[in-house]
């Protein structure tokens, strides 16, 4: 087998994906470790989820279009 690592990585990897296609109405993230500029990424599941977006290499979560509506107040 691989090093540690892999092996954390693999199992990782399929418990996200049991996860992902198991989660119903929930919604789940995932912060784990990677070689890029801020040393993690970050991975969601689930329905009305907040994405994470890179702006300029610092990663950002953004809501959901329908949470902005519901959360929007009216101009005054």
């Amino acid at each position: 087998m691989g090093s540690k690592s892999n092996r954390s990585r693999r199992i990782r990897d399929h418990l996200w994906e049991l996860l992902a296609t198991q989660i119903g109405e929930g919604q789940a993230i995932l912060i784990e470790p990677v070689a890029n500029e801020q040393g993690w990424a970050v991975r969601t599941a689930g329905r009305d989820r907040w994405q994470p977006v890179d702006f300029d290499g610092l990663i950002l979560s953004a809501r959901p279009q329908r949470q902005l509506n519901e959360n929007s107040h009216p101009a005054r």
